[in-house]
């Protein structure tokens, strides 16, 4: 699926995004020696080590029955400017096969509320 707008994120929130993995029969597919990578950037041609944000997951939720999440923390998103950025998710096998899953863009809006103590 290419193409998907995410649902808007105000600066400075958390996010989580679950996924499941199931093959073109519908089975689950464990996931367990998989990496999950998820890539945000303001800028597409920039380089992954440039990258707004970047999460590499291989630590999964229920990798047997093909669960995990990623997970947008508070200072991952604080200091990203308002906007529209790109993203996209891919997944690493271990046999090394690299399949770009999901990919599109999402909003960041500007928060009012900047102090959280």
């Amino acid at each position: 699926m290419a193409g998907t707008k995410l649902n808007p994120l105000f600066r400075g929130d958390s996010r989580e995004y679950t996924l499941a993995f199931t093959d073109s029969e519908g089975s689950v597919v464990n996931i367990g020696d998989w990496t999950v990578y998820f890539t945000l950037k303001k800028y597409a041609w920039k380089s992954d080590e440039e990258a707004d944000v970047k999460k590499d997951i291989t630590e999964h939720t229920n990798p047997s029955q093909g669960q995990t999440k990623i997970v947008l923390i508070s200072s991952d998103t604080e200091g990203l400017r308002t906007g529209i950025y790109s993203y996209d998710i891919q997944i690493k096998k271990a046999d090394g096969t690299i399949i770009t899953i999901l990919s599109g863009t999402l909003e960041i809006k500007a928060d009012i509320t900047r102090r959280t103590d």
